[in-house]
């Protein structure tokens, strides 16, 4: 667990019967049901219970925040990436997008400086919601517990039509590695089931592969026409 030396404002969630094991990480703590399972549950669960306008959601391994704007990253300092979440939140909601999220990949080379903002990237990792003039929020299907983040992208994408994408800055994290939490559900039968859904739920919107030893995953959700130069 490294997000805490990150976020030290942030609320830790632990189950209720692990409680003790945390009392030495140094956050405001709450308690979640055992009966919650899984990173889709807990999602649908932290909407329902906290109330405020705007929450993000991060994973508990994230180790540095990086601007990718120069050639090379540069790492945030706690105060910037603070700053830089409030704006995100800001921006997302100018936008009236519900669910809005980061770069996906902390490589400087795959961000388009003069396109530094995206509304149809998948989200995850640490994920933002701002609830709409009705207090609405979009919703993670709990069957799936390995692929729920691209799955709650695409659907919100379909009833909202856009998600916002900050590509300036991306999270660091080690991705499907860390023991604990959801790891205790992925497996390589699971994935492979989930993926075999996703592929028949959202058909050419999605699609699987490899990069490094690591999964990718891609989205074709289009919001902007094409011009062609003639």
């Amino acid at each position: 667990m490294t997000s805490h030396k990150l976020f030290p404002s942030a609320t830790l969630l632990v189950p209720e019967s692990e409680l003790e094991q945390y009392a030495h990480i140094p956050l405001e703590k709450a308690t979640v049901p055992d009966a919650v399972m899984g990173i889709s549950s807990l999602r649908n669960w932290v909407l329902k219970h906290f109330k405020e306008e705007s929450i993000i959601m991060l994973d508990d391994d994230i180790s540095a925040c990086v601007c990718m704007v120069s050639l090379r990253c540069r790492k945030l300092s706690i105060e910037e990436t603070l700053q830089m979440l409030s704006n995100s939140a800001y921006n997302a909601r100018g936008a009236e997008a519900r669910l809005f999220g980061w770069h996906q990949r902390s490589d400087p080379r795959l961000l388009q400086r003069n396109d530094p903002f995206g509304v149809n990237h998948w989200v995850g990792g640490a994920v933002g919601v701002v609830r709409d003039a009705n207090s609405g929020v979009p919703k993670w299907d709990e069957l799936l517990k390995c692929k729920c983040d691209i799955d709650a992208t695409l659907q919100e994408l379909l009833d909202n039509r856009l998600v916002w994408n900050e590509a300036r800055f991306c999270f660091v994290q080690e991705r499907d590695k860390n023991l604990g939490g959801n790891s205790l559900f992925r497996s390589a039968e699971r994935i492979a089931t989930e993926k075999r859904h996703l592929k028949r739920k959202w058909k050419a919107h999605i699609d699987f592969g490899d990069y490094k030893s690591q999964d990718r995953v891609a989205m074709n959700a289009p919001r902007r026409q094409s011009i062609a130069l003639g």
